[in-house]
């Protein structure tokens, strides 16, 4: 299968509700690992869905995506996940390990004060919402990217 056949394997079987939907998913994901690239998350960002029924085997996806690393994917992740409106969850998820990931948080947020002003509203909402949904362990992370990035456009 080339890379596109792969990407809608993954489309296709993405509810994860079948035994055989989680083999031809996982299949699909063994054969796309080693052949991505960072513009492909645009693709990938499709498949995760909040309805998925199998958590666990979604998960290959979160990693077979954080295995892109650098600069360019945290761009990526910024741009991609606000629009992920079916998988909201998942959004959050890719951004919550980014916000806890000493070598990515400090890069993460020079990628968003890099934005473009739309872009970095987006993102912003769903910081919000990551905060939101478990303040305890995020609320000082997202305030603190936050204030970061008004610091920088107020030119302090």
């Amino acid at each position: 299968m080339d890379k596109r056949e792969c990407i809608n394997k993954l489309l296709a079987t993405k509810k994860l509700s079948t035994n055989e939907e989680c083999i031809e998913f996982e299949a699909a994901l063994r054969e796309l690992q080693n052949d991505l690239s960072v513009e492909d998350i645009d693709s990938l960002s499709e498949v995760f869905g909040d309805d998925t029924e199998d958590y666990e085997v979604m998960f290959g996806l979160i990693h077979m995506i954080e295995d892109m690393r650098g600069e360019a994917y945290l761009n990526k992740i910024a741009v991609c996940t606000p629009k992920m409106k079916e998988a909201h969850e998942w959004a959050m998820t890719l951004n919550k390990r980014i916000i806890n990931s000493p070598e990515y948080y400090t890069m993460y947020i020079n990628t968003v004060r890099s934005l473009d002003e739309s872009e970095k509203n987006s993102i912003l909402a769903l910081l919000e919402d990551v905060k939101n949904d478990n303040p305890k362990r995020f609320a000082d992370k997202v305030e603190y990217l936050k204030l970061q990035i008004l610091e920088m456009e107020n030119g302090k």
